[in-house]
């Protein structure tokens, strides 16, 4: 009798340590503000890569200018270190300004060097061409030294709509730079991977 009941009371703690070691593993695994998800529950299909081609306008002067009152002087970097500069320029089908518009680079830009003309760049590139794109984004965080021959390139780190969990990297290189007004057109190839 004694026997059988050592057995039960075994039994009985061996299930309340059981019991407990799964609410353990629960809590490690899942917070109330947090909730594991598979790639299936969020209907993520298959990752595509798709190449975006276009040229971005950076206007400093002209009809709508970035900033009139505060010229970049690139001859002495050092006063333009830490200056930002909030933009808002047309994303364009061909480098001139009058070819179709795709979008808009909307975001800043501040100067990160105080030896060269060093940028560090968040830009969305808001896609509003009719189309499947429309209304979607693609956002660019990085390093661009503007003024470096070649290709330079910056990292994408999210997006949205059509674009949602992007990754990837953007190709840029300048294609004219107006040595008077500052005005650059920039080509800007768009790598991102996508569900």
């Amino acid at each position: 009798m004694l026997l059988k009941q050592y057995s039960l009371l075994s039994v009985l703690i061996t299930l309340f340590l059981f019991t407990i070691l799964i609410s353990e593993a629960r809590l490690i695994s899942s917070h109330p503000f947090s909730t594991k998800l598979s790639a299936k529950a969020m209907a993520l299909k298959n990752e595509k890569l798709t190449h975006l081609h276009f040229y971005y306008h950076n206007l400093l002067a002209g009809p709508n200018p970035l900033n009139p009152k505060c010229p970049l002087d690139f001859n002495h970097p050092a006063g333009l270190f830490g200056r930002l500069t909030m933009a808002d320029n047309p994303l364009t089908l061909d480098p001139e300004l009058n070819s179709t518009t795709v979008g808009r680079a909307q975001g800043l830009y501040g100067v990160a060097s105080r030896t060269d003309a060093t940028f560090m760049e968040l830009f969305n590139f808001v896609f509003k061409a009719d189309g499947e794109y429309r209304g979607s984004t693609v956002t660019v965080l990085g390093r661009n030294h503007i003024l470096a021959a070649g290709i330079r390139e910056m990292p994408v780190v999210g997006g949205t709509g059509v674009f949602g969990f992007a990754r990837g990297k953007v190709h840029v290189k300048t294609h004219s730079f107006n040595t008077t007004t500052g005005n650059t057109v920039v080509k800007c190839d768009v790598y991102v991977f996508h569900y």
